[in-house]
């Protein structure tokens, strides 16, 4: 009895720790974020909270130059161990949370997170810019009544709160679904035009989603595997790439999960046919759910009644589920004045697609094994073509550093080619040019040059003509990535079929799902985004010891730095920027297939033991 107390005791002591430890790491990532651009932008929460300073989009890249200039890339290291920290954190709480749990620790379990989130709303910056871009077509839709999948801000030609100066969302069309879209603009009319409201609305929204999931994991599991309600828990709601990417960034994926989960929770009490409605809308939020609502359907036409085959309740159940799909997608589109056409279809088969994808490193091989020179492979996907000329005498530097090597020196007005944007918005920043003369690519600060016209006679220039043709055009281009396309989606649709043939009942259904957004994730939907992670995290907590979440959990590891490497782009330390893939997703694949390796040979020693006894 004395025993029991005493490890209740420290079972109380060891996961306060994790909770109060938790909270200081988290502080400390919210306070480091400022200094951590390209990803970091600002919220504006100071607008709504008096005591959070305001941090515009222009004072990011002054606050970082400083920090670097006093303490170089310290600040990377520190974010780094502290999200280690809060991992380490996380899998002494998954560790505790085995088994049935008292109440006291379910209330640490769901309230710790929350308090998390709740100080992250607080934050000054957040470690993306997507929410502006929810921002920005709900705008477009509440404002101007626009077809958001299909007009671009630019359009409209109207100065917008939302597009942080020019942001990419300006020249691309919506990507979201029609609820999404719909959604976000109800929150920008809730906002009335105030960006901190607004941001933090939004952001607010994938808070409270993310505990739903939470709640509806609870529920699920309360019903079906009361042993593993807990771990379940904590396994999505403790990990520290939910907590980032919901409460900090705000990611809609967080929704989308919510409504997948509410189909599951309504599969459980009964309700199929508004399961698969309950899917569909979710995949009305973003499309990468949408294969499970055939999914479902096809587990639901499978199971056997409890005495044979019912086709007159299949039928049924046919007829209502198809009934429900149809209007929630034929109402949500009209709602979204969206059309059928869209030309981000096409995005995805894009050779563009590859920009911050880690496919990108086996598209640039195969272009080289295609012969193509190794000056264009660099050439970014979205390049457009663009002249410009030094005002005075300056060299062309090999870095973006006035310390770093002049390469050559170029005369007043001589042309070059731009080969990328400035790296950010401040008017010193820096520029990637082409010299045609010297045959050299190097930097210059943006005010030391001015546009010009295209010189003559250019198009006679075989390295000119490959650079200022949009790389999307040139045929090793077009067969490498036709190359890539054709085995991945291949691939691809050999796990569906085995998804599909594996999926007989919900446990695999959860299973399967978590394995099925794993595959989208590493073969076709291959963007280094660490939020796509929250797919399989979500469908893994209902099943916590399976392949699929253990694999998700160390995936989420890995694709958090994701924010430490986007730093080390067009600096002398590049080639972690350039190899970012590594680092985020194969060195986690390996230690999840090492793991997996000694777990197996374990059991195949108890086996074998138990067989010669």
């Amino acid at each position: 009895m004395i025993q029991d107390s005493t490890r209740a005791r420290l079972r109380w002591a060891i996961t306060l720790i994790c909770a109060c430890g938790s909270g200081w790491l988290y502080r400390e990532m919210a306070r480091l974020a400022p200094k951590m651009p390209p990803a970091a932008e600002p919220t504006y929460a100071g607008e709504v909270f008096p005591w959070v300073k305001v941090i515009t989009a222009r004072m990011i890249p002054s606050i970082q130059a400083i920090h670097l200039q006093e303490h170089g890339f310290r600040y990377l290291f520190w974010f780094t161990a502290c999200c280690a920290g809060s991992f380490a954190l996380y899998a002494i709480m998954l560790r505790l949370a085995r088994g049935a749990q008292p109440r006291w620790f379910m209330a640490v379990a769901a309230g710790a997170p929350a308090l998390y989130m709740g100080m992250l709303l607080c934050a000054p910056v957040m470690l993306s810019s997507d929410v502006y871009s929810y921002a920005h077509y709900g705008r477009m839709l509440a404002v101007f009544g626009a077809d958001v999948n299909v007009a671009t801000g630019e359009a409209f030609n109207v100065a917008d709160p939302f597009s942080l100066g020019g942001g990419y969302f300006d020249f691309v069309p919506n990507v979201y679904g029609p609820v999404w879209t719909l959604a976000s603009a109800a929150v920008v009319q809730a906002g009335n035009g105030h960006i901190g409201l607004t941001v933090l609305l939004f952001r607010g929204i994938e808070a409270l989603a993310a505990l739903g999931c939470g709640a509806l994991i609870w529920l699920i599991l309360k019903g079906l595997a009361p042993e593993r309600a807990a771990q379940g828990v904590v396994l999505f709601l403790w990990n520290p790439l939910v907590i980032i990417e919901s409460a900090l960034s705000g990611h809609n994926d967080t929704c989308m999960m919510a409504l997948a989960l509410l189909a599951l929770w309504l599969h459980v009490r009964g309700f199929k046919a508004g399961a698969v409605v309950a899917l569909a809308l979710s995949a009305l939020v973003k499309v990468i759910t949408w294969p499970l609502v055939p999914l479902y359907i096809l587990m639901i036409l499978r199971s056997p009644g409890s005495d044979g085959p019912h086709w007159k309740e299949r039928i049924g159940f046919l007829s209502r589920a198809t009934i429900g799909v149809a209007a929630a997608v034929a109402l949500s589109m009209w709602c979204a004045r969206m059309s059928v056409d869209s030309p981000t279809e096409h995005l995805f088969g894009s050779p563009q697609f590859y920009l911050n994808n880690y496919h990108e490193p086996l598209f640039r091989g195969l272009r080289r094994m295609l012969g193509e020179p190794e000056a264009t492979i660099q050439a970014p996907m979205d390049f457009k073509v663009s002249w410009v000329a030094p005002g005075s005498r300056v060299g062309l530097h090999s870095d973006i550093s006035d310390t770093s090597r002049d390469l050559c020196l170029l005369r007043p007005e001589q042309p070059l080619l731009v080969l990328s944007t400035p790296l950010s918005r401040e008017p010193e920043d820096w520029v990637r040019l082409f010299d045609p003369g010297d045959r050299a690519v190097g930097f210059l600060r943006k005010p030391q040059i001015h546009e010009i016209a295209a010189p003559p006679n250019v198009e006679k220039d075989p390295a000119v003509c490959m650079l200022a043709v949009s790389p999307q055009d040139w045929p090793t281009v077009v067969v490498a990535n036709r190359w890539i396309r054709i085995v991945t989606w291949g691939l691809f649709a050999a796990f569906g079929l085995l998804v599909a043939w594996k999926t007989t009942d919900l446990e695999n259904f959860v299973v399967w799902g978590a394995a099925f957004f794993l595959a989208a994730d590493l073969l076709v939907l291959s963007k280094i985004w660490p939020w796509y992670m929250l797919w399989p995290l979500a469908f893994g907590a209902l099943k916590p010891q399976s392949s699929p979440a253990r694999l998700a959990m160390i995936l989420s590891g890995g694709m958090i730095l994701l924010y430490v490497f986007l730093d080390f782009a067009d600096t002398r330390f590049e080639w972690a920027y350039d190899y970012r893939s590594i680092f985020t997703i194969i060195l986690p694949v390996v230690v999840f297939v090492l793991l997996w390796a000694v777990v197996y040979l374990k059991r195949f020693r108890v086996q074998k033991n138990g067989l010669s006894v």
